[in-house]
């Protein structure tokens, strides 16, 4: 052989890799036994013992239903594949991670809340046991300090929770039919607006007006309504004479007879529901 004839094969050689670069079985079966030939082997010969250096493809892993630009298709798609389920899987450890985190902030700041919550209600139950006891020596203040008062019949203490209503009867706080204020009752109120200067737990003070159910038409009230309403008025009058109270914790109310103590079918019980009521609230 001589060297032109060489050249010549090694160009055939290279024409025929060129053609082999899109794969096409049928192709590669009809050319392998030339190439082979060309080399002087033969197709079933090895390279190594044991190993054929031509393998068929029905024996191969290349798919021949892809052909040319499809071929290795398979493998794209199962690269592409693994790459999908990667970040899949990624994506949900990071948002179980997320989950997680949110459920522990979440835990975190439910227990603060509970623990601020019970803090508040310890604090709020100091602070009303604190106010009760306040109450209580009010309360006793003023069972002291209107002790004669109460004895005399000029007026009765009730207690309430956090209230304090002193009663007077209109027998010894105004004249029938009037809303003038008898004097010895000033000296009564003026005890009690000492006591009340010197509660600063007070939250209010109304003080009330009541009658029977006997009409009333004089010159000077038109209804029992005007007249309860006048009563109270000039109590409040007395209470703030001095300015020693708040005028934005006091009430002036005229409830006529709609808020009787005993049913008025009598005159003892007429007389009875015939009151003026300062109610203290803590």
């Amino acid at each position: 052989m001589t060297f032109t004839d060489m050249l010549m094969l090694l160009v055939v050689m290279f024409v025929l890799f060129l053609s082999f670069s899109e794969i096409n079985s049928d192709s590669f079966k009809q050319n392998a036994g030339a190439i082979s030939e060309a080399f002087n082997q033969v197709p079933s010969s090895s390279i190594l013992p044991g190993y054929a250096s031509v393998v068929d493809l029905s024996r191969s892993n290349i798919n021949l239903e892809r052909l040319g630009s499809q071929a290795g298709m398979n493998t794209i798609e199962e690269n592409e594949k693994k790459t999908i389920d990667f970040a899949e899987r990624k994506y949900e450890d990071d948002d179980l991670k997320e989950k997680e985190a949110y459920i522990k902030d979440y835990q975190r700041e439910h227990r603060q809340e509970k623990l601020t919550f019970i803090k508040k209600q310890i604090d709020q139950k100091l602070k009303n046991d604190a106010n009760e006891e306040k109450i209580k020596l009010i309360k006793k203040n003023i069972n002291k300090k209107l002790k004669n008062d109460v004895n005399k019949g000029k007026l009765e203490i009730i207690e309430r929770n956090k209230q304090v209503i002193l009663r007077f009867p209109e027998r010894v706080t105004f004249q029938s039919g009037s809303a003038d204020l008898n004097e010895n009752i000033k000296l009564v109120i003026n005890r009690v607006r000492n006591i009340v200067k010197d509660s600063p737990e007070l939250q209010k003070l109304v003080v009330t007006g009541h009658t029977d159910n006997v009409p009333i038409y004089n010159e000077f009230f038109s209804s029992n309504w005007e007249l309860s309403a006048a009563r109270a008025v000039s109590v409040v009058h007395s209470l703030l004479a001095t300015s020693q109270i708040d005028e934005k914790l006091v009430m002036a109310v005229g409830s006529a007879d709609t808020e009787p103590i005993m049913p008025n079918t009598n005159s003892v019980n007429r007389a009875a529901n015939r009151r003026v009521e300062i109610k203290l609230e803590f």
